[in-house]
Parts: structure tokens; sequence; C-alpha cells
């Protein structure tokens, strides 16, 4: 029970010290915690008592619940010990790269606040601080052309030194390619150029909508946390209005486009020309191609399954985990053209295995940490796994290269699904051939290639039933009333078809004399 003691303040006012047992420490010593409580004046002794006992029996509640915690615990505590306890034990590795990447921007504008004095404003406000300009510290930019012209090939070397970026990063500034604002500064700086006059921004100082709907999806989930673990009474972010999303079309090339990028592909590299077609022909993730093995394709079936993603970590290096959702563990079939384009390649890695020898890497680590043989598709000159981001950075260069409209890797295999859906393949399907965790998902990412697939098979049942119309002379016009039909003349022979009914009837009429009934016209033109 609670131990309440009053007090009188210098101010005049009276305040309660609440002291409640929490158990019994690891050496043997019980633990306590108190609180103190001001009752608000002007309260009558009865309302002040029964307000001091209140407050008691709730600081006692928490105390036994384990929310004393929260007392002292801020928001920059509550994010470590969920990373460790919670992200780094459930979550996938490249998520808990995103997070900790996404984390630092929460510490400046919520890690000091504790967790008992967390309001949904301090959430809302740093949610209107990720929406203005300038708030991106992560900005790419490309060199003038007065710079790349004052520096010609084979006078860099000093610079490269002076400015300590990679060979890799100069050679990008120096071909008018995007790097990322500190090398920028870096190079400008030891070129003794001013920054602004070396170097222009080339992307947007905002962040977009989608960034900012991760950091509400990152905060609820880590509050969410804290309050199955008591630490929390509620979870603040379920009383704020997230970052509303931008309604963006999904990017896709249509067949004229996916021809041109074919026609094209023969000037790629070997591994990244057989990437992007195995995009174009499965639809799989760009993760999940570049972890695919031998081992998981049946080249005489024709089947290929998805059973891991690659991705690389920050610190790491390439980590291989399990795909996105249950569903994305999938078998798809493969079309003709991408069995023999795999046999091709086949032949081509073992000569190219071959020339590097001893030092091709001879095993591997797979999910689950389980070493296995190195029979990956996609790999390094040596045999180690393929960097996935290696695709999406040169992917861009390779359609501005070749005059191609530009677009992100994954859009293929948005255009892989807009194919299916042209060719009125349903959506359970598609599903199920992308790896989507529900229809759904199918259905709202391409509803609107799905509303104009529609629209097409409407038009051909339209011209379907034009030409049977053509053929059958006594076709109903709709705009007659039924009355006007009564008096309609039948033919004087049936048509050659199959519809019994309609052969008794006409037998029927021709032979009674009968007028045809609305119902007839009714039930059967309007059926």
């Amino acid at each position: 029970m609670a131990n309440v003691t009053r007090r009188a303040n210098k101010d005049g006012t009276t305040s309660y010290r609440v002291k409640v047992s929490a158990g019994v420490g690891a050496d043997g010593r019980y633990i306590y915690r108190s609180a103190t409580f001001t009752p608000p004046p002007k309260l009558s002794a009865r309302k002040e008592a029964k307000a001091v006992q209140e407050f008691a029996d709730d600081f006692e509640r928490r105390v036994q619940e384990g929310l004393f915690v929260a007392n002292d615990l801020t928001v920059d505590g509550l994010a470590e010990h969920w990373m460790k306890t919670y992200c780094e034990k459930q979550l996938k590795p490249h998520t808990v790269s995103d997070y900790q990447k996404m984390l630092p921007r929460v510490s400046a504008a919520i890690g000091h606040i504790k967790l008992a004095n967390l309001r949904p404003g301090h959430i809302q406000e740093f949610y209107n601080q990720l929406a203005q300009p300038g708030i991106r510290e992560d900005g790419k930019y490309k060199a003038r052309s007065a710079f790349i012209t004052a520096f010609p090939k084979g006078t860099r070397l000093a610079l490269l030194h002076a400015a300590n970026v990679s060979q890799r990063t100069l050679t990008e500034a120096m071909c008018g390619r995007n790097v990322s604002k500190r090398s920028a500064e870096k190079i400008a700086t030891a070129a003794g150029w001013a920054f602004t006059k070396a170097f222009t921004c080339t992307s947007a100082d905002t962040l977009s909508t989608r960034s900012q709907r991760h950091y509400h999806l990152m905060l609820s989930s880590m509050f969410g946390t804290a309050v199955k673990w008591q630490l929390m009474d509620s979870n603040p972010c379920e009383r704020v209005t997230p970052p509303k999303l931008d309604e963006t079309d999904v990017e896709f090339l249509d067949e004229g486009q996916i021809a041109s990028l074919l026609e094209a592909l023969p000037d790629a590299p070997t591994q990244l020309s057989v990437i992007v077609q195995l995009a174009l022909f499965t639809g799989a993730r760009r993760g999940e191609i570049c972890g695919l093995r031998w081992a998981d394709i049946d080249l005489d079936a024709g089947v290929m399954a998805i059973n891991r993603n690659l991705s690389f970590i920050a610190h790491k290096g390439p980590v291989f985990d399990l795909p996105k959702t249950k569903k994305s563990r999938r078998c798809i079939k493969l079309s003709d053209d991408c069995v023999a384009l795999l046999k091709d390649y086949k032949q081509w890695q073992i000569r190219e295995r071959l020339k590097v020898g001893t030092y091709w890497l001879r095993e591997i680590t797979i999910e689950g940490g389980k070493r296995v043989k190195n029979d990956l598709l996609f790999t390094k000159p040596d045999g180690k796994p393929f960097d996935p981001n290696k695709v999406s950075s040169w992917f861009p260069v390779f359609l501005r290269e070749h005059g191609l409209p530009p677009c992100r890797f994954h859009s293929l295999r948005h255009s892989n699904a807009a194919l299916l859906i042209a060719a009125h393949v349903p959506a359970t399907t598609v599903a199920g051939r992308l790896g989507h965790a529900q229809v759904s998902t199918t259905t709202n990412i391409y509803a609107a290639m799905i509303r104009s697939s529609d629209a097409a098979a409407a038009d051909a049942l339209g011209n379907v039933f034009e030409r049977i119309r053509q053929r059958w002379s006594w076709w109903p016009d709709l705009n007659r009333r039924p009355a006007d039909y009564e008096s309609a003349a039948l033919p004087t022979e049936p048509h050659q078809h199959n519809n019994n009914s309609i052969l008794d009837f006409w037998h029927k009429s021709r032979g009674n004399g009968a007028k045809v009934e609305k119902i007839f016209w009714v039930g059967y033109f309007c059926s």
C-alpha cells in the first residue's frame, strides 16, 4: 500500500509525497519509488483528500505494472533499447539499417523528451519539420561543365589525393554524374573553387512524402512496442495526422520501349543484361534476382524458385535473408525465351569461372547462417555476391546513354505486371507471380492498368455481340417498347443456331399463331 506524507511548502502551498514499494532488487534490498503530488488550490479538505488518494492509487498501479521506468526514460533511451532488444532480433537487416539512418533526425527533434512528458503535439511538430525545405542532408550534386573543363584527364591525380575521396567518386563527378554533397564539398575545397561555382544541386532539398511516412511508421512501431512493454500508457502516434502520401502513377515501359531496351542490351555487361531481362520476364525484385542460385532453377521444367533476398548493408556487406513476405517465397514458370537465355548465360559463367581458377569463392553463407556451395547466378569476378545497389545506379545511366526514356530498375517489375494485365491474366495469377501478400495489393498498385484492360475487354465483348447481331437478323432493338414486338413479324425460317428454347418458341408460334408475349421479350433479351 502507498505511503502518503503531507508537506508544507515555503510558498504556503501543500504537497504530498507518495512512496510505493517496487519489489526486491538483485542484492536483496527493497526498492522504493516515490512521486510528489500538489493538489489544485481552493479545494475543500474532502475533495483534496480524494484527489490525493486517487493519485496514490494510480501511482501504485503504475509502479506495480512497471511503468515507473518511464519517469526518467527519454525517447533516445527508448530508441536505443528498442533497437537492441526488438529490431536487431525481429526485423530484417536492411530494415534495421534504414532505422539506424533515420534515428539521428528523430534524436535531434524529440530525443531529449521524457516518455512521461511526450505528447502528440511533439510528434506532430516533428512531422511538420520533416516537410520543411532544407531538411535533406544527402542531396545529390553535379559538377558544372566549367569545373570539369578546368581539370581534364591526366591532371586529376593531385586533386584526388587532396580531396581524400575514392577514385570512383572523383570519376563519377568528372563524368557529370551525381555525387553526395559531402563528396562535392571535398572536391571543390581541394580544387580551390567556390562550392556553388563548382557544383549544382540536382535533387530536391525536401524529403519526399514517402520518406516522411517512413518516419511515422518507425515511430509508431517504436512507441507501440513501448506500450506493450508497459513503458507508456498509449501510443502518441495514434493521435496525430501522419504525413500524406502523394498520389503517383506507376511507372512502366510500354511494348515499344521494352523492344528498344532489349535492342540496346547487347551493349550492356553480360550479367547486368541478364538481370534486366529476368526482371522483364519474371517481374522479380532486384534483391530476389541477385540472390538466385542455380539450385533454385530447373531449366528442364522451366521453373524458377524465389527463396531469398540479397541486400547490401553498410559496414556489413552483402546479406542474404528471407524474401519480403511469406507469399514472396514462390515458384515462377519461365518462358521458352527465358530458359534459353539462362542456358546461354550458364555456359558464359562457366567460362568466366575457369578464367579465375582457384581465386573463385567456393562457399557462401546464405539465410539462416547456412554454408552452401557457391552456385550464385550473379557474382563479382572472384565469386563474391553481386551488389544489388550497382544495378540501380547503372540502369539509369545506361538508359540515358542509349537515348531511352528514364525510369527506375523497379519499373521493369511494373512493366512485367502491365504486360500480364494487358493479356487479361487474372489478378490472382499476377499477384502470385509478383509475390504480393494479398491480391488487394496488386489491384491497388495496378488499378489504372486493370481499368484500362477492363475497358478493352468491354470493347472486345461489344465487337463479339456486334458480329452476333449481324448474323441474327431479328436481334432486338432496345429502343423499341415490348408492345412493339407483339405485332412484329416473325421470320419464316428459324436461324441455324443451337438455342433450343428459341427453336421451340418459333415452332410453337408458327403452329398456334400466337403472338409474342411481353414476358418473353423482357425476360430473354434483358437477362
